[in-house]
């Protein structure tokens, strides 16, 4: 989609396993079944884009980055022992659709202005905040009344954060967690915001 020009990607930086790779047990070479040797693995095939580029190790970029607690230098296949390294191929040949180039700084712009006073994604920058102020941490306390208080706290800011959106839509805010009805849903904020880069998508082309 992104190299035919027939869309705009959003969203985060995908893993970048661009590689196949074949599962072999080296029982095959000696019949040691009592004491098995074990199994090798080992790359046979890579994958590569139309354009030529590879995704292994980039994976594959967005157009527009949405925020995301996921860090792809921590956790993509760069991060793996021994991955093979981005390479590009001769393209094939193919026919773009669109080139988008031009816009998206404008429909980036659009999506950061848009983003920085909506309340959804304040509370999903909070959310990131506190996953990588927490995700280092290996130890957890057994003590019942420090797991409660921890426990107590997460259901009132929980609360907190459903009263904002009740009263955000001119609505009667929740007294308890228990009064939440079993079948709430939480606003979608990045389908929200796809839909919100759409329609500036289609402003912008039309102008």
């Amino acid at each position: 989609m992104q190299d035919y020009g027939r869309a705009v990607v959003l969203g985060e930086q995908s893993f970048g396993k661009g590689t196949v790779q074949q599962h072999r047990s080296l029982n095959h070479l000696y019949d040691l079944f009592d004491k098995p040797l074990g199994h090798v693995q080992y790359t046979i095939q890579k994958f590569y884009r139309i354009n030529g580029g590879s995704t292994q190790n980039l994976g594959v970029v967005p157009d527009i980055s949405f925020p995301t607690a996921v860090d792809p230098s921590e956790t993509g296949e760069s991060v793996e022992d021994n991955a093979l390294p981005w390479d590009s191929i001769k393209p094939a040949k193919y026919k773009q659709l669109h080139s988008y180039s031009s816009i998206l700084p404008k429909l980036n712009e659009e999506h950061l202005a848009r983003i920085k006073s909506d309340m959804e994604f304040g509370f999903i920058n909070e959310d990131i905040k506190t996953y990588k102020k927490e995700k280092d941490i290996n130890s957890i306390s057994l003590n019942e009344k420090t797991r409660l208080a921890e426990q107590d706290k997460e259901d009132a800011d929980r609360l907190v954060r459903l009263n904002k959106r009740q009263k955000a839509l001119g609505k009667k805010p929740f007294a308890d967690l228990d009064a939440v009805p079993k079948d709430y849903e939480a606003p979608d904020a990045y389908l929200d915001e796809a839909i919100g880069i759409t329609a500036d998508l289609t402003k912008i082309k039309s102008s």
